[in-house]
């Protein structure tokens, strides 16, 4: 048992663990590195975001006449993308209330009817136990 304590508290102790930088002798001011620890500078990043705006801005006949054919497959993935999950979320709150709508037109039970439900769930439950006392 304190084993098993003590394990389970290492173990997440070492969750919160800082990973070391992969580090290589390649990497240089001319070469990239392919590491996931690599921060693209701000300039790069601020080119590609604008760049990606304009992109996402044009229209799909924009799009085909314009860009290359990477950054066109780029745009009919994402916007494919997009309108899926458009689609999968209209058909959800299609779903959803449609389970809404069938509470509407129906009157709330009374206290009376409640326990009218109840004694009969409990008529039902006894004569189950009875049914089942007889089978044995």
């Amino acid at each position: 048992m304190r084993t098993i304590i003590v394990a389970s508290l290492i173990a997440g102790a070492s969750a919160f663990g800082v990973l070391p930088m992969a580090t290589s002798s390649r990497t240089g001011p001319t070469t990239s590195s392919t590491s996931l620890n690599e921060i693209i500078s701000a300039e790069e990043r601020a080119t590609k975001i604008a760049r990606w705006g304009e992109i996402r801005a044009m229209s799909k006949e924009e799009a085909a006449a314009n860009l290359s054919p990477e950054d066109l497959e780029t745009y009919t993935n994402y916007y494919a993308e997009v309108r899926e999950g458009v689609l999968k979320m209209q058909e959800l709150a299609k779903l959803m209330m449609q389970d809404v709508d069938k509470a509407k037109g129906i009157a709330p039970k009374t206290n009376g009817q409640r326990k009218r439900d109840k004694w009969a769930r409990v008529q039902a439950r006894a004569a189950a136990n009875v049914a089942a006392a007889a089978k044995m």
